[in-house]
């Protein structure tokens, strides 16, 4: 795992040409932080890109990005917080179930797929626990046709789900 302090270097080194990947709009990185309240210890963020959504989160604990999240040790956190890679779509999902394991708190930007196109994936997800959607505009990611949302999932959670609206 890489610690905060040692983030900046790497995000320099390492994300020089991303092409096309679609990374986390700023005011999108604070919504998602703001599920998170005072200071939460452990938080992972397994697929941090070029790290919009890891200076979001630090101020509510200790951030910790993996060099390659399909390497890293299971491990518990108290968040996980993430917009983990929709091409292919797979390995979104893999990274989702491998998250449901190692934490009881996981907001997470989805396409929304993730809910609607596997009815054994929404059962999952259901089961684990769905507190809220947030629908995110379709011109969230400029240039991407993928509609997305955020997925607030909280382990044990019977209650109603919420449906929401990216705040403006």
């Amino acid at each position: 795992a890489v610690l905060l302090q040692d983030f900046d270097e790497m995000m320099e080194k390492s994300f020089k040409d991303w092409g096309d990947n679609f990374q986390t709009p700023e005011n999108v990185c604070e919504y998602m932080a703001s599920f998170l309240f005072g200071n939460t210890g452990l938080i992972l963020e397994p697929t941090a890109g070029k790290g919009k959504l890891v200076k979001a989160l630090e101020q509510y604990g200790k951030v910790i990005v993996p060099n390659d999240f399909n390497k890293m040790v299971e491990s518990q956190f108290e968040w996980i917080v993430m917009n983990p890679p929709f091409s292919p779509m797979k390995q979104g999902y893999d990274i989702l179930y491998k998250c449901m394991d190692m934490t009881d708190n996981i907001i997470a930007l989805m396409p929304y797929l993730a809910i609607i196109n596997g009815e054994k994936r929404t059962k999952d997800i259901m089961e684990w626990g769905l507190k809220s959607i947030t629908h995110l505009p379709r011109s969230t990611f400029k240039g991407s046709r993928v509609q997305t949302c955020i997925l607030e999932m909280k382990r044990g959670w019977k209650g109603d789900t919420i449906f929401k609206t990216l705040p403006k």
